[in-house]
């Protein structure tokens, strides 16, 4: 499967907070644990947008 990494962005409690904390909730239900300054990188795989720690 094509895999392309888009790039990163740390994780800040800015105006992205909605999102992020979507994302940070996405993440603690699946045993991952994202705080504040943490990195995450965004990919293209295949078709799909996939977001995941850095």
């Amino acid at each position: 499967m094509d895999e392309r990494i888009l790039g990163t962005t740390k994780v800040t409690d800015r105006w992205r907070m909605s999102l992020i904390k979507a994302v940070r909730e996405e993440f603690e239900a699946q045993g991952e644990s994202v705080e504040v300054g943490d990195q995450v990188v965004f990919k293209k795989v295949g078709e799909k947008i996939v977001i995941e720690p850095a």
